[in-house]
C-alpha cells in the first residue's frame, strides 16, 4: 500500500512524503520525521518518529487499515495535522 503523508502546523504546510508499505519493515526519513513501516494482518503498522526538537511530537502510532483513500484523510494531533492518502497500487 503506498501512502502519501502531510504534515501541518494549523494551516501551515511543514513536511510531506511517501510510503510504501510491505509486509517487510522498512524505514524512510523524511525532512521532519523518520516513518518505520510494515503490512500486518489487516493494517498498516506505521510509526512516526525523531521529530526535531523545534515540533512538539514525539512519537506517532497508527494502525491504518489496508484501504484504497477517496481523498485526503487526516488526524487531529492537537496544533499539527496529519493528511495521508492511502493507494492500493504500490
Amino acid at each position: 500500500m503506498r501512502v502519501d503523508l502531510a504534515l501541518f502546523d494549523g494551516d501551515e504546510f511543514m513536511c510531506r512524503g511517501e510510503i510504501n508499505v510491505s509486509p517487510v519493515e522498512d524505514v524512510d526519513s523524511f525532512s521532519l520525521f523518520q516513518a518505520t513501516h510494515h503490512l500486518g494482518h489487516d493494517a498498516a503498522e506505521v510509526v512516526l518518529s525523531n521529530f526535531p526538537a523545534h515540533v512538539d511530537l514525539k512519537t506517532i502510532t497508527l494502525d491504518m487499515p489496508i484501504h484504497e483513500s477517496t481523498d485526503w484523510e487526516s488526524i487531529n494531533l492537537g496544533r499539527y495535522t496529519l493528511a495521508f492518502w492511502c493507494r492500493l497500487d504500490a
